[in-house]
């Protein structure tokens, strides 16, 4: 790639920090994708320290939920008809193979006269070790006559581990989230927002399911040799709007990990504007995990805002219908200069009256609000 002057950005902090609930003042102009394609990657500076490596190091065996520390003695027994597969039972406490979320926090949502017109954001971080690309290595993948019906199958865009087995930063930072309850288990998107921190839909969550847990795994890539490149962390809490609607410009939570992930990959940062020409000022990617691709992660370029309902101080941000199930809660953001910058996660899709489908992401202050929350209040 050629080199391309860039407005400078956050080359990297202390690996210790903790990122700021502050705005960003002024944005860049963003990026466009002839730019990004010009861009030469940022290199990383120094060696991730041990310390920070072994929060990606992946899980294994199982959990065991006891109020006093569990016996290592296991019983097990051949299960019947079943070649070769033995049941293991803990002699004392009960076997999980997920750690259990602890807290929900639901808001009420706000009305109309408690909206704040105003230009907020936060920072994003990249960690001296971890190099920067303005794009992932890709490769086209298309989806099959099944999955697109009648219509003309359509070109998404992933990235591929024999090119690229890690993906670099920001990319790393989207991953899946596995949620599991007495209501069922589904799957979603999200996105690393600080050291321990990461945002997705608020119909991602759980809401009044019990028993209840939530995986986030940056990087997925299923059928890989690795698919979890960088580990994986159970969600102890989340904090956020419970959708009340097919779409809804308030659908997102914050959700705090029990492995602050962020610290060893980094984190985007969000922004939200008073004057809504900003948003219709620049194009978008949209990141996330379609159930289409079989839990590999799919990207789309030059995403534009066509329209914006209000429903302060969450707004819908529409744009052009080409997202699947499984793509909820997957950040629509931008370059602002070098910064990774998320403007909204999606929501869903609608058709208004003679309006073509559209995809719409929830974003605006109410959302840079959840973020400051978990950066000032779940601290390391």
């Amino acid at each position: 790639m050629s080199d391309v002057n860039l407005p400078e950005g956050n080359p990297g902090k202390d690996r210790r920090a903790a990122g700021t609930g502050g705005s960003t003042g002024a944005v860049p102009p963003s990026l466009g994708l002839d730019e990004l394609a010009n861009a030469a990657p940022i290199p990383a500076t120094e060696s991730m320290p041990a310390d920070i490596a072994e929060l990606l190091e992946p899980h294994s065996g199982v959990y065991v939920l006891s109020d006093d520390k569990p016996s290592l003695d296991f019983g097990s027994a051949r299960v019947r008809a079943a070649a070769d597969v033995w049941h293991v039972d803990a002699t004392s406490g009960e076997l999980r193979t997920t750690i259990p979320g602890l807290e929900q926090t639901e808001l009420q949502l706000e009305t109309a006269e408690s909206a704040r017109a105003e230009e907020a954001g936060t920072d994003s971080h990249r960690p001296a070790w971890m190099e920067q690309q303005f794009l992932p290595r890709l490769a086209p993948f298309r989806l099959s006559a099944r999955e697109t019906g009648s219509r003309a199958a359509r070109l998404f865009l992933e990235p591929r581990a024999a090119e690229a087995e890690r993906l670099a930063y920001p990319w790393c930072c989207v991953g899946r989230i596995i949620t599991s309850s007495s209501l069922g288990t589904w799957v979603g998107s999200g996105v690393l927002v600080g050291p321990n921190l990461v945002l997705t839909a608020g119909h991602v969550a759980p809401w009044g399911g019990s028993n209840w847990s939530m995986e986030f795994v940056p990087a997925l890539r299923e059928g890989d040799a690795n698919p979890r490149p960088f580990g994986s962390s159970f969600i102890s809490q989340y904090r956020g709007y419970n959708r009340p609607r097919d779409v809804f410009g308030y659908d997102y939570v914050i959700c705090q990990l029990y492995r602050p992930l962020g610290q060893a990959l980094g984190w985007m940062g969000a922004q939200s504007w008073g004057n809504e020409d900003e948003y219709e000022a620049r194009d978008y990617t949209s990141s996330g995990y379609p159930a289409t691709f079989g839990g590999r992660p799919a990207v789309q370029f030059s995403v534009g805002i066509r329209d914006i309902d209000n429903d302060s101080p969450g707004k819908e941000l529409e744009t052009v219908e080409y997202t699947a199930g499984g793509w909820s809660g997957g950040p629509l953001w931008f370059f602002a200069g070098q910064r990774p910058t998320i403007v909204g996660v999606l929501s869903g899709a609608e058709t208004d009256v003679l309006d073509p489908r559209r995809d719409v992401y929830a974003g605006y202050t109410a959302m840079i609000d959840l973020i400051k929350f978990g950066l000032d209040n779940w601290r390391l």
